[in-house]
């Protein structure tokens, strides 16, 4: 089984789910494209758990209650 370093979230994109990688570059731009595309993305360290990275606004989803 593959042990993936980050999950790159997306929580107003339906289709697809978390994506998983272990490279922080890819991770860091597939979240700005989709930050871009969604409003908000963020890119997860899964060993602590921590944002590393995240783009857009939390709080127009906060707003909607998507978050």
């Amino acid at each position: 089984m593959n042990k993936f370093l980050y999950t790159i979230e997306t929580p107003s994109k339906t289709i697809g789910g978390d994506i998983y990688t272990s490279d922080l570059e890819t991770a860091e731009n597939a979240c700005i494209e989709w930050g871009q595309d969604y409003g908000y993305s963020c890119v997860r360290e899964n060993s602590t758990g921590e944002i590393v990275f995240d783009y857009g606004d939390i709080f127009d989803l906060v707003a909607q209650g998507i978050v």
